[in-house]
C-alpha cells in the first residue's frame, strides 16, 4: 500500500521525500527509484530482471553515507525532480528524448552523489587526497560517483544494463557520465555558457545527442 501511494504521488512537484524517508526508515531513494522504474515501465522496455533492479537500487541506497546533505534522501529527491522535469514538465517531448535517455537520466539522478565522503572537491585538491590524484583534480567526486557505480555493475546480480544491446549500454553509460560529471558546480559557468550559446543559435536542441544531454 505504501509503494502504491508513492507511485500515485510520483508526478507531483511537491512530492514529499521527507515523509517517504521517515515512513520507510531511511528508504526514500529505494522507494522513489522503484516507483519511477514502474512509472516508466523500464523493466519491460529494457528486459530488466526485477530482482536485479531491486538489488541495484538497494546497493545504491546503501552506498550513500549519512551526510547532512549528500545522503540517500537527497539522491531520491534529485531523481524525482528530474522525473518531474522530464514528464509533467514536458522535457521528454520538447527534447524528443528516447527511452534510453530517460533511463539514463533517472539513474544519473539516483547515483549522482553515490559514496560521497562529505568533503568537497576543493578539500581533496588541497590535501592532495588519493581521489584527487586519481582523477587529476578534475571533477574528482563526480568521477568517483560514476566509476564506483559502473564497477558495481560488473557484478551480474547488480547489472541492470545486462539485458540490453551493446549500443544501448554505450548510449546509456555515456549519458549517465555526462549528466553526473556536469553536477560539478565548478563547471556551472562553463555549462551555462554553452547552453546560452546553443539556444541562441538554434532553439531545437533535439537534433544532436550532445545538445540533448546539455
Amino acid at each position: 500500500a505504501f509503494v502504491m501511494s508513492v507511485i500515485h504521488n510520483i508526478d507531483a512537484w511537491d512530492y514529499d521525500v521527507w515523509s517517504v524517508q521517515d515512513f520507510a526508515n531511511r528508504g526514500a531513494l529505494f522507494y522513489t527509484a522503484y516507483a519511477l522504474f514502474m512509472r516508466w515501465d523500464f523493466l519491460r522496455k529494457f528486459n530488466m530482471d526485477e530482482e536485479i533492479a531491486i538489488n541495484f537500487i538497494s546497493q545504491i541506497e546503501a552506498g550513500y553515507h549519512p551526510n547532512p546533505y549528500h545522503n540517500s534522501m537527497h539522491g531520491g529527491d534529485v531523481m524525482q525532480i528530474l522525473h518531474y522535469i522530464l514528464s509533467p514538465g514536458g522535457l521528454k517531448e520538447t527534447a524528443q528524448l528516447t527511452d534510453e535517455d530517460l533511463l539514463a537520466a533517472i539513474i544519473a539522478g539516483m547515483i549522482h552523489d553515490y559514496d560521497h565522503p562529505g568533503l568537497n572537491n576543493n578539500f581533496h585538491v588541497k590535501v592532495q587526497s588519493y581521489l584527487a590524484t586519481l582523477y587529476n583534480n578534475r571533477s574528482i567526486l563526480e568521477n568517483h560517483h560514476c566509476a564506483e557505480v559502473f564497477e558495481l555493475m560488473k557484478n551480474p546480480r547488480l547489472n541492470i544494463l545486462g539485458g540490453m544491446t551493446d549500443s544501448q549500454r554505450r548510449d546509456i553509460r555515456e549519458t549517465i557520465i555526462e549528466m553526473v560529471l556536469w553536477t560539478d558546480m565548478g563547471l556551472h559557468a562553463k555549462i551555462f555558457g554553452q547552453w546560452k550559446r546553443r539556444i541562441s543559435q538554434d532553439h531545437d536542441l533535439y537534433k544532436r545527442k550532445d545538445d540533448q544531454r546539455l
